[in-house]
């Protein structure tokens, strides 16, 4: 009991320590302003409100030298010291959002001036053709003659003859314009991302000023995020954001997606990101079970998802930036911020849609000069027809007329691209309508999204409808509540079977002169399954594959949070929040039997199958937050945060099987069907934590970020389960402190910042990873106990990332031109991983050790190229370099290298070797080779193999990792017109192309067209005999290129890819006075249009079928390369 004790005391101390560091200055509230000076300006007012508040002021510079009699106010409100400061000043204010916009009074002008210059009238608005309150109006080159506009945007400025007006407000760019000899000059700014002032969503979605930020956020606008109406939030973030990777794998629609920010930093493929919406911890766990010989990809839950309703999405790349979530975000944290009504927008009714062609772009490079058949090197000598052959090997395609393997005779000849034909063109509608409205008090949203989707491939379809309302009220001064519920139901049929049992597999095999419509009748009156061959286990009619199996999954998922804020003072706040997200997926699959036994009819089928199963995933978080933000003395301003959390997650799944149907294709689960299988599993887990943070900041140049945060896992035993992270975070505006020392730097540079921080993030473990238990199974009606055969670890700690980062931030020529530059190096060690244990345990041992580290750097650049009355140039480019290497795995148990997860049945694994980079990928069977590294050939004229481990361990043909991935984005903009594109690009790593190494087997494949048809179809495999001779034994084609091993199949995985592009219009407000709609844009937009540069044979560079690193390596039965064309339309009434 005393050991218990004393091991909780310095838990609690640790909490406590966290808790006192942050809540000190919690002693200086105030309830209310208060302001007690003789006569002074109103700028002093302006300064001395701010200096006890978190408000903003937005006026002409001007208004600052207006003189304000004595005031004396003691405990006031904001609107009292305004009011007193105000009184027969003509100046005007309005409070929004902490903002204070302040108008001043019209000015008259006298006829002298009447006759030298004019009245400039307008109206300025933003890009979607609301008001802006408090834009800057001047005269170009006169400071003095200026004003702002009034509530509804409007504005009136006397301008002389042949001058020009600037428009300036912080967010937007500045707009220098002509009247000339126009009386109204209406205005359109456009939005500034790249703006000194942007504010940003950063960890527990507080919203920080970014140029004070000590490490890297970046962050996406829904306009940048979906400008082609992408169905999928995480198809439309790739390729923009620095050091974020992303593998999709092409496995049909809603495909499993690899997300990575900043490599790889798990040996057990722990390197999700968190993903985090509206505050609430998002599961995006993937579904596939797709192997070499079968299963589905499922793809991941983030498709729930509806990017019409993002706000924006800021990604957090490093534990810097993600030290406040802890342990879970060890990999990065993914935050949403959804749409929300304000009052700036008021009531309003918005639509989107978006139509969505889908055709075959691309497919495996195949040869079209040679049909069906084998090569005779006995009698015939050469290549030989015959219909009853499985490969590809026979003569030229000559147009004879030849008995066809169903008994018709038609001309052999090439029938077209199967692997082109057997698909369709796919279409995909998305309609979305939301309804918002906002006032001083309230705001609410509601929304509703449908998207469906059929796919390329024959009967597969995807939809999915989404239903949002988010709504918020401040009660009074002192009480606000806002809460969110948001409800999906996303449902997928028939999704492709995978591997080698699928359709691409099986559509790879089939010769040039067969006929693809034959086919389609895949049974007749004598035979269940008829195919060009066979049908044999290996080969199958790809028709009656898509007839075979049927599946369907069906996810219902409801998340979100209600939450409360009371504010004690204007700058302290204690919020509280509890958020959930529950889901219910349903699966069902068929399989109507394989029919390769000669079987007549359905009756005579006993392999026919069926399974169900059901999850049920919950996940409850209760959040507490004290929020402080006070400027102290007119330099320095202090913020803190103290909270805590309680998580818990609970997982429960039951599947059941049933087989050999006794009425063929009526899918039942009852007691006249045996009851084939029978599972149940589940686990749960919890977390408690408290964290805290503090943000310093000196004279607006100079910022320091303390955090802290203590994790309680459930998942670790009792005395390893606290864990404590701590990060530092410093910034320095350098362009700002020069101005305020009165030496600025030269004009041409408008910003500089130099960032520094260091943190610790840890990961905990999967449930139940420390005991051994039993399960058990039911098996053909048997109930069977089970055990895992690794062996669990009662002793396990959490991983450990230990991160540090340095940046520079520049701006330049009026944020024309600018960069962000990043390098960081992280270091995790104490990697959760499984090392080879002693009888029973034939599948290892969970261990603590192992050592990953990933350095790299990060260069984001912005500008503006051309920026005119009517048109501007702008070009983003992102660059991103990582290196992931293992340092260490586990000396003490001898093992120096190891393989990752991943399916056994390919020629390749991947895993890494201690003082390598991770990722490495090895081939199961090498080229024997002599010393000078030429092939050894054997006797019978073909090459010697290596299949020894201990040999191909240490000769590595590639890796998965890149050395460069990179993003260009131009935009071109005139007038209401707008042409973007977005080109994605991977430099380096590797991939192996298991398509191509069987379609080259069977005599398909490009490659094979070189195959000694002058030679009677022989050739010489070049290399030496073991006595060291040159090889001069000559070998049929077929047995030449079916010696080719992994190695030969391997290609370099870089690519440039056209992956966006739009044109769009948006009708200018005048044309839409009339009608009741008040925005409308139209935009043609395309999706994956082309490679640029790749090196695979007609593949995708991109690999993968689900999200591990070792399915990345991989290349196999992928669907083609796809490419999207439609048309986009938002509106607003």
């Amino acid at each position: 009991m005393k050991g218990n004790q004393l091991m909780r005391k310095p838990k609690l101390l640790r909490a406590l320590l966290i808790l006192l560091f942050v809540a000190a200055p919690i002693q200086w509230t105030r309830a209310q302003i208060v302001l007690s000076t003789p006569k002074t300006t109103l700028g002093a007012v302006i300064k001395n409100i701010k200096s006890q508040s978190n408000y903003q002021f937005f006026y002409d510079d001007k208004l600052a030298e207006t003189p304000v009699n004595a005031i004396d106010v003691k405990n006031g409100s904001l609107q009292s010291v305004l009011d007193a400061a105000l009184k027969d000043k003509g100046i005007t204010y309005k409070i929004e959002d902490n903002i204070v916009y302040l108008s001043a009074p019209e000015t008259t002008q006298t006829p002298q001036q009447s006759g030298q210059e004019r009245t400039i009238t307008g109206t300025v608005v933003d890009a979607a053709g609301e008001a802006l309150i408090g834009v800057n109006v001047q005269v170009k080159g006169n400071p003095t003659a200026g004003t702002i506009t009034d509530f509804d945007g409007n504005y009136s400025l006397s301008v002389p003859a042949n001058g020009e007006v600037v428009f300036s407000y912080i967010g937007y760019r500045s707009a220098t314009l002509k009247p000339d000899a126009k009386s109204v000059l209406d205005v359109t700014m456009q939005e500034d991302t790249q703006q000194i002032g942007e504010v940003v969503v950063t960890a527990l979605g507080i919203k920080r000023e970014k140029k004070m930020l000590g490490y890297a956020v970046q962050e996406l606008k829904s306009d940048q995020l979906n400008k082609t109406g992408d169905p999928s939030v995480t198809s439309a973030l790739q390729g923009k954001v620095a050091g974020l990777q992303m593998n999709t794998s092409a496995t049909g629609l809603g495909g499993s997606t690899k997300i990575t920010i900043r490599g790889n930093s798990s040996l057990t493929d722990n390197n999700q990101p968190l993903w985090v919406v509206d505050g609430v911890p998002f599961s995006d766990n993937g579904t596939s079970d797709a192997s070499r010989y079968g299963g589905v990809d499922r793809g991941s839950a983030s498709m729930d998802i509806n990017p019409d309703d993002i706000e924006s999405i800021s990604v957090l790349k490093g534990p810097n930036a993600a030290a406040l979530y802890g342990s879970r975000a060890g990999n990065g944290v993914i935050l949403i911020t959804t749409k929300k009504g304000t009052k700036k927008d008021g009531f309003g009714v918005r639509y989107s849609g978006n139509f969505t062609w889908t055709v075959i772009g691309e497919t495996l490079d195949m040869q079209r000069r040679y049909g069906q058949g084998h090569i005779d090197t006995k009698d015939a000598n050469t290549a030989v027809y015959d219909k009853a052959d499985s490969g590809s090997w026979g003569p030229v395609l000559d147009g004879s007329m030849k008995e066809g393997w169903n008994g018709e005779t038609y001309a052999y000849s090439n029938y077209g691209n199967k692997l082109k034909d057997y698909f369709d063109t796919g279409f995909s509608h998305t309609h979305n309508v939301a309804i918002s409205n906002g006032t001083e008090k309230s705001h609410f949203r509601t929304s509703f999204g449908y998207s469906g989707n059929d796919g390329v491939f024959p009967t597969e379809s995807l939809s999915r409808v989404n239903a949002d309302l988010n709504a918020g009220s401040e009660l009074n001064k002192w009480f606000s509540m806002d809460g969110k519920i948001s409800l999906s139901r996303t449902k997928a049929e028939n999704r492709p079977l995978y591997g080698d049992y699928g359709a691409i597999a099986q559509l790879m095999k089939i010769p040039n002169n067969v006929r693809l419509d034959d086919l389609k009748q895949y049974s007749d009156a004598s035979h269940v399954h008829v195919n060009w061959t066979g049908p044999t286990a290996s080969t199958r009619n790809p028709y009656y594959v898509m007839h075979q199996r049927q599946n369907s999954d069906e996810r219902w998922r409801a998340f979100g949070y209600y939450g409360m804020k009371i504010n004690f003072t204007d700058w302290l706040h204690l919020s509280a929040k509890y958020a959930f997200d529950y889901y219910r997926t349903r699966v069902e699959s068929t399989n109507a039997g394989d029919g390769i036994n000669g079987e007549t009819n359905t009756s005579m089928i006993t392999n026919d199958v069926m399974d169900r199963s059901e999850e049920n995933f919950f996940e409850s978080n209760a959040e507490f937050i004290l929020m402080g933000d006070r400027q102290l003395t007119d330099n320095f301003r202090l913020g803190f945060n103290a909270g805590a959390n309680f998580m818990y997650q609970r997982s429960e799944t039951l599947g059941v099987g049933v087989g050999n149907m006794i009425d063929k294709g009526n899918w039942m689960l009852n007691v006249a069907n045996l009851l084939r299988t029978g599972n149940e599993n589940g686990y749960k887990r919890a977390m408690n934590s408290v964290f805290g943070s503090v943000q310093m900041a000196w004279k607006e140049y100079l910022s320091l970020d303390l955090t802290a945060r203590n994790d309680w896992s459930s998942t670790l035993p009792k005395q390893n389960n606290s864990f404590f992270y701590p990060s530092a975070n410093l910034s320095f505006v350098l362009s700002d402190f020069m101005r305020s020392i009165e030496k600025p730097l030269p004009s041409w540079v408008t910003f500089a910042k130099v960032r520094l921080s260091a943190a610790q993030v840890g990961k905990d473990t999967s449930p139940y990873q420390l005991y051994n238990t039993y399960s058990f199974k039911f098996d053909n009606g048997v109930l069977t106990p089970t055990k895992d055969n690794v062996k669990m670890n009662d002793q396990l700690k959490p991983e450990i990332a230990t991160s540090y980062e340095a940046g520079l931030d520049m701006k330049f020529l009026n944020n024309r031109l600018g960069f962000d530059f990043t390098y960081y190096y992280s270091k995790t060690k104490n990697q959760i991983m499984k090392v080879p244990a002693a009888a029973p345990w034939s599948g290892g041992q969970w261990v603590n050790a192992g050592m990953v580290t990933n350095q790299g750097v990060e260069l984001m650049l912005y500008s503006t190229i051309v920026e005119s009355k009517d048109f501007t140039f702008d070009l983003n480019v992102n660059m991103a370099h990582n290196v992931s290497k293992v340092k260490e795995l586990d000396p003490s148990s001898n093992v120096n290298y190891m393989f990752f997860n991943g399916d056994g049945n390919f020629p390749v694994k991947v895993g890494t070797r201690a003082g390598h980079k991770l990722g490495e990928i090895y081939a199961t069977s090498l080229y024997k080779r002599n010393e000078n590294g030429d092939i050894i050939v054997g006797d019978n004229g073909l090459p010697m193999t290596v299949t020894d481990e201990s040999e191909y361990i240490n000769k590595p043909i590639g890796n998965i990792q890149p050395k460069l991935t990179m993003s260009v984005s131009p935009t071109f903009t005139y007038k209401g017109i707008t042409l973007s594109a977005l080109f994605d690009m991977k430099f380096g790593g590797d991939i192996f192309s298991y398509s191509e190494m069987l379609a080259t087997g069977n005599g398909l494949s490009k490659r094979t067209e070189n195959r000694g048809e002058e030679n009677n179809y022989k050739m010489v495999f070049p290399g030496v005999t073991e006595s060291g001779a040159v090889n001069t034994k000559q070998v049929s084609a077929s047995d030449y290129y079916g010696a080719l091993q992994a190695e030969d199949f391997l290609y370099d995985a870089s690519f440039i890819k056209l992956k966006e592009l739009s044109l769009g219009y948006s009708f200018p407000s005048s044309m839409l006075k009339k009608t009741p709609i008040n925005s409308l844009n139209v935009s043609f937009v395309a999706r994956n249009l082309c490679y640029l540069l790749k090196h695979t044979p007609g593949t995708s560079p991109e690999g993968g079928y689900d999200t591990t690193m070792f399915s990345q390596a991989i290349d196999y039965a992928s669907l083609p390369v796809t490419r999207t064309f439609g048309v986009s339309i938002n509106l607003g009434f």
